[in-house]
């Protein structure tokens, strides 16, 4: 397994943990709506990192659109302090986007190095 997929997974995995959290214990219908839209956007964070191995850049911009969206949905709920729980979620998300795109950049620099391969 690659750091791609492994970060890709854990960011997805704590989305989906931290979004169960919160929608567990949400005071408000705003705060359960917030919820289950990155409960979705970790998904999508999920099958970016399903496809990491095959189509790299791809999954990186799988990956920075789950994380930023997950970011623009906390101010929905009306609670900044609902970022100190996404925070660790964006991290990871951010770093395995970084991570797919300097993967696909050294795959096609080796390629334009060895075309005939």
């Amino acid at each position: 397994m690659n750091k791609r997929f492994i970060l890709g997974l854990a960011g997805g995995l704590a989305g989906i943990i931290t979004a169960g959290y919160v929608i567990g214990n949400a005071s408000s219908s705003d705060v359960t709506l917030a919820g289950i839209q990155t409960a979705l956007f970790s998904s999508l964070a999920l099958m970016g990192a399903a496809i990491a191995n095959k189509e790299t850049r791809f999954a990186g911009y799988m990956l920075i659109s789950s994380a930023v969206f997950i970011t623009f949905c906390i101010p929905i709920a009306g609670s900044l302090a609902l970022l100190t729980l996404y925070t660790p979620t964006v991290v990871l998300l951010g770093i395995a986007a970084v991570v797919c795109f300097m993967d696909a950049s050294a795959a096609d620099l080796k390629r334009a190095e060895n075309p005939e391969d």
